[in-house]
């Protein structure tokens, strides 16, 4: 009987030692949690909820380009900007219907305050951001370091430019997570995804995002020799994208429309569309990327000068000693060569914004972080040591050189992220107050909401409460266009005077006669058309006030980063003021005169 119990025993002693193995690879595992799937993606999604939260608005564009239009998709109003009207037809329907349709969904199958949707959006943003941004670091880990996707994870959870940049509703963002998926894919070999994820960044959110496919192709078709794979799939994503965006384009605008082809044309090939908004010097961009990564984005910029000195000091003989644990390292410089072409084309238009940076701040904490690693390549080996020996201490300082340079990051990061906060969150904050369950509101049907010199600052028709809510524009000092309004018929046919070239277009004013609530920046400075409302006790009542930093009056420092216990003593703040107007129920709110005619300012 035991021999026949023999196999058996040896059966069961090898299933023991198995499950020992296994958990003792689960122990390990689990030591390494770093390289998890939850644990970056928690790390991340964290940080980018805080965003969703927290930032403001900073760019215009946003709110009537695109926060805008998904309001009128879902509640069938909203401001219609020059570029949406049917001569021009820059913007494409397609991002804009990505967005909108499962938010119009959610809000039928849900009664949701508007306001809400608002967070809700961004909250889908910030997931996206993060599971675009957990394949780059797999995809880090695995084909270069995992030393350097730790870099990475530090710097991306605590930079300003990424604060910024991650929930932005913007197709500058868009960009940005799908470059994280394009070097991704890049450095996994998965060139299909590659050349999807490009094509869907240059055709569905920003034509000039193929700029960061432009190395990928080469290396594809030139260095990997697949010429039959990159047309493949070059057609393959023509017809499942640029199809479908152009039919849906063509459809509400009432004609044929390609918006990529429009837009390119339009920044490139018109007299003025280069440099009629947003002008700058050529150091825009390094200032702006220094603004929002610091010591990071110098790094980025040093990535290639470190490369090249190391290879001419080997040339002449000085032996170094290789400690990195980067792996292909004749190669990665390939993956960071959009970077380099990004800024240098940009950096030479006249046309300069912060979200022209977006698509690349992937690369730009990448190339940080490999230098971050390759600097450890640079320590001297020891047949020069011994020669010099005061290079004893450099090796030990390149050895830890990681650790200042991190902490001063983490430091400045910080600071200027808490300073976003504090010094720029008063308009969201204001216009929330819409809402205020305690808000004294008029008994007519319709209340009308108007801002005049602080329209760039309108966070979007999200924050008013409701259809009997209406927003208005008077007139400031502004003498550019400002957007008018959606309506079935302004999809397809002009129905209010725009223009490309962003003249005055009066017609976009209305009558401060017909305002309920206005909002205003008390900044003790005022003109004819700029008044100081917020001092007219006779027709405004200051309801909610809330502290806004005064640019002009606050030292640089303090108006670039946070200081604890000591900022408040040395920033000047002007106050965001949300007005109420006495007697509100004694007012005409129609818009219209008697006869029909609008009501607006005699000029």
């Amino acid at each position: 009987m035991a021999s026949k119990l023999t196999p058996k025993v040896k059966k069961e002693t090898k299933k023991l030692k198995l499950k020992k193995n296994d958990k003792t690879d689960t122990v390990i595992h689990e030591k390494d949690w770093f390289m998890r799937f939850d644990a970056p993606l928690k790390i991340i999604l964290t940080a980018r909820f805080f965003a969703a939260f927290l930032v403001h608005i900073s760019d215009c564009d946003e709110t009537f380009n695109y926060w805008e239009p998904t309001h009128y998709f879902v509640f069938n109003s909203g401001f219609q900007t020059w570029e949406y009207a049917p001569p021009y037809a820059l913007r494409s329907y397609l991002y804009i219907l990505i967005h909108a349709v499962p938010v119009y969904l959610y809000k039928a199958l849900f009664n949701t305050r508007k306001i809400m949707l608002f967070y809700l959006i961004r909250c889908v943003l910030a997931l996206l951001s993060s599971l675009c941004e957990l394949y780059f670091y797999k995809a880090i880990s695995k084909k270069i370091s995992s030393t350097v996707s730790n870099y990475y994870l530090f710097i991306t959870v605590f930079s300003p430019g990424m604060f910024i940049a991650s929930t932005a509703y913007l197709p500058s963002s868009f960009s940005m997570y799908m470059t994280f998926l394009i070097i991704g894919a890049w450095l996994n070999k998965n060139y299909e995804l590659a050349i999807f994820t490009t094509a869907l960044s240059t055709f569905l959110s920003w034509p000039f995002s193929c700029l960061i496919g432009l190395p990928l192709a080469c290396d594809i078709t030139f260095r990997n020799k697949k010429y039959l794979l990159f047309i493949k799939w070059c057609l393959i994503s023509l017809g499942s994208i640029l199809v479908y965006q152009v039919a849906t384009d063509s459809y509400f605008y009432g004609k044929l429309v390609i918006a990529p082809f429009n837009i390119v044309y339009y920044n490139i090939f018109t007299s003025h569309g280069p440099d009629l908004y947003g002008t700058e010097h050529w150091s825009f961009y390094i200032l702006n990327g220094i603004l929002n990564f610091n010591v990071v984005f110098i790094l980025s910029l040093m990535a290639p000068i470190a490369i090249v000195l190391r290879k001419i000091l080997t040339k002449i003989g000085i032996r170094f000693s290789k400690q990195s644990n980067i792996n292909n390292k004749s190669t990665w410089i390939l993956y960071l060569s959009p970077l380099y072409l990004w800024i240098f084309v940009f950096i030479i238009q006249p046309h300069k914004e912060e979200r022209f940076l977006f698509p690349v701040y992937p690369l730009i904490q990448l190339a940080s972080s490999i230098l971050l690693e390759y600097i450890k390549d640079m320590n001297f080996h020891s047949s020069v040591i011994h020669r010099f020996t005061f290079l004893k201490l450099y090796n030990k300082l390149i050895d830890n050189a990681y650790i200042p340079f991190l902490f001063v990051f983490l430091l400045m990061g910080l600071s200027r992220s808490t300073l976003l906060v504090k010094a720029y969150h008063a308009p969201i904050d204001t216009y929330t107050q819409l809402s205020n369950d305690y808000l004294t509101l008029p008994e007519s049907d319709v209340i009308n909401v108007c801002v005049g010199k602080e329209w760039h600052r309108y966070p979007s028709s999200f924050f008013l409460p409701n259809d009997r809510w209406k927003m208005h524009f008077i007139r400031s000092e502004f003498r550019g266009l400002l957007p008018g309004r959606f309506s079935p018929e302004s999809l397809y046919k002009v129905e209010e005077n725009y223009n490309d070239q962003n003249k005055e277009e009066l017609d976009k004013y209305s009558d401060i006669r017909l305002c309920h609530f206005l909002v205003d920046l008390n900044n003790n400075r005022s003109s004819e058309l700029e008044p100081n409302y917020s001092e007219n006790n006779l027709q405004w009542a200051i309801w909610k006030s809330i502290p806004f930093l005064d640019t002009k009056k606050t030292p640089l420092l303090y108006r670039t980063f946070y200081f604890p216990f000591f900022w408040e003593e040395n920033v000047k703040f002007s106050s965001y003021n949300l007005l109420m107007r006495n007697d509100f129920n004694k007012m005409n709110t129609k818009s219209h005169s008697e006869n029909g005619s609008p009501i607006h300012y005699v000029f």
